[in-house]
């Protein structure tokens, strides 16, 4: 199956530094997905919610919030 380019983002979440840094920093939603967008991230809110849903808390705890405080404004729902 290939990999779908949200799939391309999470992966790369994990491996970027920077992009960790900016994701870190983002202030909402819409900055999240311009920061995606500027490292050729492209997907729906859709795409981000199906392909996080499919993971563990632990899993994105360490993908998407390696920080100490809630990221509210990752939750796509």
């Amino acid at each position: 199956m290939a990999q779908t380019t949200v799939s391309k983002f999470v992966q790369a979440v994990n491996e970027n530094l920077n992009l960790i840094a900016e994701l870190k920093a983002a202030v909402d939603i819409d900055s999240y997905y311009k920061i995606a967008a500027a490292y050729g991230y492209h997907f729906t809110a859709e795409e981000l919610h199906s392909e996080l849903s499919q993971q563990s808390i632990e899993e994105l705890a360490m993908k998407i919030n390696p920080g100490i405080a809630p990221r509210a404004h990752i939750d796509a729902d």
